[in-house]
Formats: C-alpha cells, sequence, structure tokens
C-alpha cells in the first residue's frame, strides 16, 4: 500500500510539474503579446542546449521574426522575458523612463556572498551611492595619470611578440596576458608580470573567471534565471578558491601602500579614501538623476556602510571583469583588419600623423585617433561582448501597444540583434568602420548600454584598447 501511495503521489507531481511548464510555456500568448513557439522547461533556449546557436543569434531570430511588434514574448527556458524591439521604447526604457526600470534584477545575499555585492548588483539607492563615488576616478584627467603605467605594458607586450616571433603566436593568449597586466598595473599597482611569466599563478586563476565549463555555465543560468533560487542556495558569480586569491592580492596592495604611505591615482587609492569616511550618505539629486525628479523631492536622506568586503567587492568586480573584455575586442578587430589591409594601411597613417604631431605615442595622440576609436567601435557592433542588457521593472509600465508590465517583471534590450539590424546599419555584416565618423543614433549602439546605469569603465576600457596602437607604430 505503501508502494502505491507514493506512486500515486510521485505521478501527480509529475503531472503538476508538466501542466506547470505547459502553461508557462503559453505565458505570452494568454496575454496577447506576439511570441515564438517555446518548447516545456526549455522554452526559446533549446537552440542553445543542442550547442546550435547562441543567446545573441537566438534573440536576433526573435527581433527579425516581428518587426512591427514594439516588444515580443521571450522564454528564458521558464521564465518569461519581453524582448524590446521597438528603437522608441528601448531609449525610454534605458534612459527617459529609467525610473521604471532602474534595477537589474540580480538577487545577492550579503551575508553569504558578501563580495557579489558589487555595482552591477546592487539596486535603487544603493547603487545611486555608491555609482556616484566611483564615476569619478573614470574621468579624462585620472586616465591620463595611469597613461605611464600603461604605457610600460604596451612596451612589455612588444616584448613578448618579439621574443616569439620564431614561432606561431596565439594571439588569443598574447591579448590575456596583455590585458591582465594592463588593469593588474595601471588600475590596481599590483604587477601581475603574465607577459614574462606566462604560466603564473595570477593568469591561471585569471583564466579561471570565464572557464565554460559546464559548473559555470550551470551558475550563472541559476543566478539570472532564478534569482531567488540562486540566493536561497548561496550560488556566487565566482567559484570561492578564485574570489579568495584575488581578494588576498588587493588586500596585500593596500596593507602594503598604508605601511609605505604610498599614494598613486588608481582604484586601490580611490577605495582607500571612501573607507576613510566610513560611509556614503546620498542626501541631494545630482545631474544624473533627472529620472528621479518627478516622484522624489529634492533630498533624499540615506546612509550606507562602507565596510571592507564591500569594497573588496568592487575592487574584486573590477580586476576580473576587464580581463576578457579587453582581450576578446582586441582579437575581434585584429582579426577584421588583418583581413581588409586597407584599414591597416590608415591606421598606421594615422598613427604616424599623431605620433610626429604630439612629440611621441603619447595620452593626447591616442586621444585623437579618431579612425582607431571607429575601428574599435565597429569591432563592438558586429562582436557586443553581452548580447543583451537585462533590467528589472520597478513599478508598473505601459506600452504603446497597452500591455502593462508588472513590478518584478524582466526586460530584455537585445543589443546584438540592434547591433545586426539594417534599418540602422546598412549591409550589417560588412566591417566598416567609417559608419562612426558620425555619431549613431540614440538607442542603437549599447557596446556599454545606455542611460544611468551605462557602464561606468567605458572610458578606462577604451584607454586599454588604445595601447594596442604601439603595434602598428613599430612594424
Amino acid at each position: 500500500m505503501i508502494g502505491i501511495a507514493f506512486l500515486v503521489l510521485g505521478i501527480t507531481i509529475l503531472g503538476y510539474v508538466i501542466k506547470w511548464a505547459y502553461d508557462r510555456s503559453k505565458y505570452w500568448e494568454k496575454r496577447g503579446v506576439k511570441c515564438l513557439p517555446a518548447f516545456p522547461f526549455f522554452g526559446n533556449s533549446l537552440p542553445m542546449i543542442l550547442n546550435k546557436k547562441n543567446v545573441g543569434e537566438i534573440m536576433e531570430d526573435i527581433y527579425n521574426s516581428y518587426p512591427d511588434e514594439p516588444a515580443i514574448g521571450y522564454y528564458d527556458f521558464v521564465t518569461p522575458r519581453l524582448l524590446i524591439r521597438d528603437n522608441e521604447l528601448v531609449q525610454k526604457v534605458l534612459v527617459k523612463d529609467f525610473g521604471h526600470f532602474v534595477d537589474h534584477g540580480v538577487e545577492v545575499d550579503e551575508t553569504k556572498n558578501p563580495l557579489d555585492d558589487q555595482l552591477f548588483m546592487m539596486s535603487g539607492n544603493k547603487w545611486r551611492a555608491f555609482r556616484t563615488k566611483m564615476a569619478p576616478l573614470f574621468t579624462s584627467g585620472k586616465l591620463k595619470s595611469m597613461y605611464d603605467v600603461m604605457n610600460e605594458v604596451g612596451d612589455g607586450l612588444l616584448e613578448y611578440l618579439d621574443k616569439n616571433k620564431a614561432n606561431d603566436i596565439d594571439i588569443r593568449e598574447a591579448m590575456g596576458l596583455f590585458s591582465m597586466d594592463i588593469i593588474g598595473s595601471a588600475a590596481f599597482g599590483i604587477n601581475p608580470g603574465v607577459l614574462k611569466n606566462p604560466e603564473s599563478e595570477f593568469r591561471a586563476k585569471g583564466k579561471e573567471i570565464n572557464d565554460p565549463n559546464w559548473r559555470n555555465l550551470v551558475r550563472l543560468w541559476l543566478i539570472f534565471s532564478f534569482p531567488k533560487v540562486a540566493k536561497f542556495f548561496g550560488f556566487s558569480f565566482q567559484r570561492r578558491s578564485v574570489t579568495n586569491y584575488f581578494c588576498n592580492i588587493i588586500r596585500n596592495a593596500i596593507d602594503y601602500r598604508k605601511k609605505n604611505d604610498i599614494q598613486r591615482n588608481d582604484f586601490i587609492q580611490m577605495m582607500m579614501q571612501l573607507k576613510e569616511k566610513g560611509n556614503i550618505e546620498l542626501k541631494t539629486l545630482d545631474s544624473t538623476d533627472d529620472y528621479l525628479k518627478n516622484e522624489l523631492n529634492d533630498t533624499i536622506a540615506d546612509k550606507f556602510e562602507i565596510t571592507d568586503d564591500i569594497l573588496m567587492a568592487q575592487a574584486h568586480s573590477f580586476l576580473i571583469a576587464g580581463f576578457e573584455a579587453t582581450a576578446l575586442l582586441l582579437v575581434y578587430a585584429m582579426l577584421e583588419i588583418c583581413q581588409k589591409p586597407e584599414i591597416q594601411d590608415d591606421l598606421r597613417k594615422e598613427v604616424m600623423e599623431q605620433v610626429k604631431l604630439n612629440g611621441g605615442l603619447t595620452y593626447d595622440a591616442l586621444r585623437n585617433m579618431k579612425h582607431l576609436e571607429q575601428t574599435v567601435k565597429e569591432t563592438q557592433r558586429i562582436y557586443p561582448l553581452i548580447p543583451f542588457l537585462l533590467r528589472v521593472c520597478t513599478k508598473p509600465y505601459t506600452l504603446p501597444n497597452g500591455y502593462t508590465i508588472k513590478k518584478g517583471e524582466s526586460v530584455y534590450i537585445p543589443v546584438a540583434a540592434i547591433h545586426q539590424d539594417p534599418t540602422f546599419y546598412p549591409d550589417p555584416k560588412s566591417f566598416k568602420p567609417e559608419r562612426f565618423a558620425e555619431q549613431p543614433k540614440p538607442g542603437t549602439f549599447l557596446p556599454f548600454g545606455e542611460g544611468p546605469r551605462m557602464c561606468i569603465g567605458e572610458q578606462i576600457l577604451y584607454s586599454y584598447i588604445f595601447q594596442s596602437s604601439k603595434l602598428k607604430y613599430n612594424t
């Protein structure tokens, strides 16, 4: 009898789960929102599971299926998301009506995983407070003060290439070493030295960050698709051993500066200065907070304690986030210009002219290389490192078609699909840096996002990338 009871219970539970998954796959259909057919449990993500398409390509298919719809239904496995297609609506979500879509919707358990409490994951006023204090690091003046260190790492890259020129050079590996050295040295003053010692522990741990093994993929999928479940079980963005390794390096760098009274204009120094204040007090609206002025008074009283963990979380995220982004962008750019000698010639000519005008490969020379900047931006258009932007509705928002997005529902901005839209970029598959001789239409070029939550690391990433101009200057 007990066996029969368990069998009946199991069948009942299985039937309920199947019915629930089926109902979820009809979520958008019941709400009158256009969408492609979804598979129960897998949604629109089955091609990704079968390794036939990546998430950017899946979203591009959906984007192109309904050209007249402002928003389209999308199933991230069993989670319904709304894909924003219309350009004006994209700008509203990211900029004009940002007050409805402030957060990324990532759940962080600060007790279990305090080092996950990073700027990207923060929400509401806490995010505003830390954004305001961290943004000054990325001004042109701060970057200029780091240039000499960047220049030294650029020389190290040339030495590495010269040393290995007798053999085939894995350019992906070379750029990975370069990105680690330049981020570690310029922003943290820790001089990883991986260009000279590619087998170092620093390089090995750095490679683990983006290792596409099944454990990392499942962990990230759970965090973004089931944030509350991931938070309950204490899933972290990084393996504990990797996080502890880099945090120990950062702590040692801070301790060394304190003991030896060393000061530099970099990320570590700013973290130390913030810690001295003890807390961040958010009192008034600033120029980037226009989205709040219709709903709040001119003053906001909020105070956030600056703990060692929260500072370490910001430093850790900044250190590791740039490793892959810098390396991949350089690799993709080199892939394209190697196939187009005319672009190489134009870039080399520009570099030589600016070196002559500025008395060397100076910071000002790099900033005046407009064709180089256009080439980098065209690379980002074709190869966006983040194929979509995620926002969570923080208060109900009604779309032009009458559908109301409820609080807590997620929306996706399909960056890769927008970058490949011939309406904005004719002949989108072709690599044409001259597209960016003029500013693109707002909401159509989104490698760093747009609006108040735009990535604050944009300028420093461009400075790292521009150091690659040494390759043209020295060849």
